[in-house]
């Protein structure tokens, strides 16, 4: 992200002192890019009272920036208008981590931090923010529950010039709950997205079934004390892992399933059907609570994950773009 610090902020010696807590939270850690015009700014009494530090970093930015000929994300500017936050808007809007809005933000943060630990490359920016503080895992409460958890976190910015969603900083990131493939959106889904695509809030919908359901063979076959159900779920191919359902298996009769149901898992034979209808994956406490930990397994790879996307026909790089999307917004 790069912030331009517009020079009619300089022109104002009052400014002096929310400049100096702006540039103190942009380049703590090199938390933001930002840029000012030096050709412009530097004969300002504002820009000469900053620390020689500050005047230094931002002539470094301001050279890396001309060469580089990078796009703003942010401006920043005496008045408030659409297109730029004033002073205060700035300090409101910079100073908030950055939130992944989860269904579960304990069981569903396994998942993401498997992606994040293993995708190195693509996952600098998430890693580094993170580690700084500057990035969190919200709690939805489950998928009906983020529409309110969102309003909340609107509720705060009311006292700014405008439109409270304007000052989000998150992402949005929720199952499928597909049974397979072409399964309808259920409308409370289909209200959720509605209500993201309004406001403007980025969200990403998974193609499989459930975090669950990336999980790679690899560590599924170490789970213990559950051999039949483990050996049944290892035999079925790549699609119907993605769309089945982990925690209650099958349940119900094949013959009372629906049609595209019946069609995605027609190969798979009475023995393992039985399997996986009877039995259940036992993981004491919980299956919830316990599952999702399995992304932590020493067997947990860049490629084994890579290799339960890589049939996918809508996305098979799909944990990059998921990486690729919230690095962006940071």
């Amino acid at each position: 992200m790069v912030i331009e610090i517009r020079s009619d902020i300089f022109t104002e010696i009052g400014n002096l002192k929310d400049v100096n807590y702006l540039i103190g939270l942009f380049s703590n850690h090199s938390r933001y890019g930002y840029f000012c015009d030096i050709s412009i700014i530097a004969e300002t009494e504002l820009y000469n009272s900053l620390l020689d530090i500050d005047r230094l970093i931002i002539e470094d930015y301001f050279n890396k920036h001309i060469s580089e000929s990078t796009k703003m994300d942010f401006r920043i500017e005496s008045n408030s208008n659409s297109n730029a936050f004033n002073l205060e808007e700035a300090k409101r809007y910079f100073i908030q981590p950055f939130t992944i809005i989860l269904e579960n933000s304990l069981n569903d943060s396994y998942f993401l931090n498997a992606i994040i630990l293993n995708f190195k490359n693509r996952s600098k920016i998430i890693k580094r923010h993170l580690e700084n503080g500057w990035l969190d895992y919200g709690n939805g409460g489950g998928l009906d529950n983020i529409i309110n958890q969102v309003s909340a976190k609107m509720k705060q910015f009311e006292n700014l010039p405008k439109e409270n969603h304007k000052y989000l900083r998150c992402f949005v990131l929720v199952d499928s709950d597909k049974k397979f493939p072409n399964d309808s959106t259920k409308k409370n889904r289909e209200n959720l997205f509605q209500f993201l695509n309004r406001l403007g809030i980025p969200y990403h919908e998974l193609e499989k079934r459930e975090m669950e359901n990336y999980l790679p063979d690899e560590v599924i076959e170490t789970i213990e004390n559950n051999n039949d159900f483990v050996q049944a779920y290892l035999r079925l191919n790549d699609l119907q892992k993605d769309y089945f359902d982990l925690e209650k298996g099958f349940i119900e009769n094949l013959n009372s399933s629906s049609d595209e149901v019946k069609a995605l898992y027609a190969n798979v034979s009475v023995e393992d059907y039985k399997a996986l209808r009877s039995n259940k994956i036992q993981l004491p406490p919980s299956f919830k609570s316990e599952f999702p930990k399995l992304f932590s397994h020493s067997k947990i790879t860049k490629e084994a994950l890579k290799k339960r996307v890589s049939h996918q026909t809508n996305d098979p790089n799909e944990l990059e773009t998921i990486l690729d999307k919230i690095s962006k917004l940071l």
